[in-house]
């Protein structure tokens, strides 16, 4: 038998893989949740493959009305969810891709999350060699969901895993997953080791919809000045830009060299088009020891 000898923690902070998933809308698994909590989570029991070949464990969460959880940042207050994923010896796993957040709260306190339901793709790769159709797999899957109170919720999902890719595939919700900046849009970092600022560029004709909105999702050791966002991008003429700027407190960057990361949003609906950022900080040196 196949133990399960590998298991990761998946956190909220991590990078979106820039692709339309398709999966099946009849896909169903067994999950146990709080009888209290207002989130049902699942796996969908089969490798989700996405347009471009790349294949995927999918946590689905779906949430009763007017409750939210959280993106990998959840803004002024809150927290996103987490996974920890086992599958069988031999199977790599990535880190967990998010979807396009929803931008939530007010003008006092912003929030970056999900309503009535979410996909969370995590990536991974089959062993070398002969495959079985399919593996047992299981997730400890935690959360943090809020309407005007919030809770805390849990999850232990197990289900056999068809390690074949169902079709047909149908799109299995409206949500857009970030993709890489096209070419006409430029990111560029100014200032020094310790402070700097963003710029984001391009002609108005590469975006697709307006507004343009920069949301930040730090890593340890980058602060965003003027705090948590949304930052709204200006039209002069032509061009659109945004210049967020930050600091860099290296004491704080346990998880080693900071990165200036986040998603450039474009209009307000779920399916338009954003972008993720994710560069390393200016002429940062190594953190001592």
């Amino acid at each position: 038998m196949i133990g399960f000898q590998m298991m990761l923690t998946v956190y909220g902070a991590c990078a979106a893989a820039g692709i339309a998933l398709m999966i099946p809308q009849d896909a169903t698994t067994s999950a146990t949740t709080s009888a209290t909590n207002p989130v049902v989570a699942s796996v969908i029991p089969y490798i989700a493959s996405s347009s471009d070949g790349a294949q995927y464990v999918v946590i689905r969460f779906k949430l009763e009305p007017q409750w939210h959880i959280y993106w990998s940042n959840a803004g002024d207050s809150g927290s996103s969810p987490t996974v920890k994923l086992s599958m069988p010896t031999g199977w790599t796993i990535g880190q967990a891709e998010f979807p396009r957040p929803q931008i939530l709260g007010n003008t006092q306190e912003r929030n970056y999350g999900y309503e009535n339901s979410m996909d969370l793709m995590i990536p991974v790769v089959a062993p070398v060699g002969d495959v079985p159709a399919s593996i047992s797999v299981s997730a400890k899957v935690d959360w943090f969901v809020c309407k005007q109170a919030c809770l805390m919720g849990s999850a232990t999902l197990t289900t056999q895993l068809t390690t074949e890719p169902k079709k047909p595939l149908v799109q299995l919700n409206p949500r857009v997953y970030p993709s890489k900046l096209p070419p006409s849009i430029r990111a560029s970092l100014e200032g020094t080791p310790t402070s700097g600022i963003l710029v984001l560029t391009g002609p108005t004709k590469s975006f697709d919809a307006q507004p343009v909105r920069f949301v930040p999702d730090p890593t340890a050791g980058v602060q965003f000045s003027d705090g948590t966002g949304p930052f709204l991008a200006v039209q002069s003429g032509n061009t659109v830009t945004a210049r967020i700027p930050f600091t860099i407190h290296l004491e704080d960057a346990v998880d080693g060299p900071p990165r200036i990361r986040g998603l450039l949003l474009t209009g307000e609906r779920e399916t338009d088009p954003a972008y993720r950022i994710d560069m390393a900080a200016p002429d940062v040196p190594a953190r001592a020891k």
